[in-house]
């Protein structure tokens, strides 16, 4: 059974068990692919978006919306339709796929939460060594989850650590001590890379000796794209806590571990959010700059644009500009439409606008409170 406070109220549960034929965002095949490699074949109970609305913190209300692109059809309050008798009672942090499995962070209360592709259950919630969960990448029968310590003191935070899940024994063998809070994760040539939003600097972590060196940042840093080099873009930001003149893009290399380029974009966003992201060949990056405005009488808002970044030139521009509660975007790897994530507010429903590549406006969908994350299955 899962524990009382656990992130799902449940009646009833189900176990299921399919195999992954797509990932999230940017690593799945697209229309652009050489036409003479076999096809992906679709499996249209799963195909389609799936929004993750983060809800109100502390009051619950994170809910799961399904886009399916390929029919035009959306429905909210998703996982309540796969698991009748259940609903969300937490929020969503963070989630992705990895293999046939679909991996949840959840917050109050903290919790790693296993479910398929159908959105169902597939065991018990992991709260043991799970605190504060942020994010997560997967190697191996491992998954690698940045958390921020039971009770982070929101400066320098010294009790954060990377939690190293096995997904055979469903449970934490490791913790690896890393103060600075990190945040987004990546991958490359056998190295685990941190984003550390509390620190200038991002953490290498040496996976066979745990051993961690550090590459210096001109600013604190939240989330990583990877280049086809194994290379990797992070987005800079300046927080209030941290405050940067050089908030944008880095590019690192993974060879050296050196800080090879920063590339200047002022405001990007603090969210915790799908702040950058990459189309299916990484040729064009997605980065958000939003800043909180105050519309009379204590009403903050985000206002800002989405940018493209051309990987080649190294040059932005602006793909969407004028929007009010930006939160990220996600490109679809199946045809290369981004997806804008609005929330206006903690307590209303949010918006996906989405754009063709080129930037020409497509159609809106009304979604969950706080959409924050995409995850695409097909």
């Amino acid at each position: 059974m899962y524990a009382k406070n656990s992130i799902f109220h449940f009646s009833s549960k189900a176990l299921w068990s399919l195999a992954l034929v797509a990932a999230l965002g940017f690593s799945a095949c697209s229309d652009d692919d050489n036409d003479d490699q076999p096809q992906q074949e679709v499996n249209e109970e799963i195909s389609g978006a799936y929004f993750l609305n983060y809800g109100s913190y502390g009051n619950g209300g994170a809910s799961i919306t399904r886009y399916n692109f390929r029919k035009d059809a959306l429905t909210n309050k998703y996982f309540e339709a796969q698991n009748p008798g259940m609903t969300i009672n937490s929020n969503i942090q963070y989630g992705a796929a990895y293999k046939d499995t679909i991996y949840l962070m959840g917050n109050s209360a903290d919790e790693l939460i296993s479910l398929d592709l159908h959105f169902k259950p597939t065991g018990n919630a992991v709260r043991e060594g799970i605190e504060k969960p942020r994010f997560f990448v997967g190697q191996g029968d491992y998954l690698y989850i940045s958390c921020w310590g039971a009770n982070p003191d929101w400066s320098e935070m010294p009790d954060s650590y990377i939690a190293v899940y096995n997904t055979k024994t469903r449970k934490v063998e490791n913790k690896i001590a890393l103060p600075g809070g990190p945040e987004g994760l990546a991958l490359a040539k056998g190295k685990l890379y941190a984003a550390l939003n509390y620190r200038p600097q991002v953490a290498v972590i040496d996976l066979n000796s745990e051993a961690i060196a550090y590459i210096d940042l001109p600013a604190v840093s939240s989330y990583f794209v990877s280049a086809p080099n194994e290379n990797l873009y992070l987005a800079l930001v300046s927080t209030y806590s941290d405050p940067s003149d050089a908030a944008g893009l880095a590019y690192i290399n993974t060879t050296t571990d050196e800080l090879e380029d920063n590339f200047a974009l002022d405001g990007v966003s603090t969210s915790y959010a799908s702040i950058l992201s990459a189309n299916s060949d990484a040729s064009t990056l997605y980065l958000t700059a939003a800043a909180w405005e105050e519309e009379g009488d204590g009403n903050w808002v985000q206002k800002g644009a989405i940018y493209s970044f051309d990987t080649e030139s190294g040059v932005f521009e602006e793909f969407v500009t004028g929007l009010t509660g930006a939160q990220g975007a996600a490109v679809n790897p199946i045809n290369n439409d981004v997806y804008i994530l609005l929330s206006a507010s903690a307590t209303e429903a949010g918006s996906v606008s989405i754009y063709n590549a080129e930037g020409v406006h497509q159609k809106d969908l009304s979604v969950g409170i706080s959409p924050y994350w995409t995850l695409f299955l097909d």
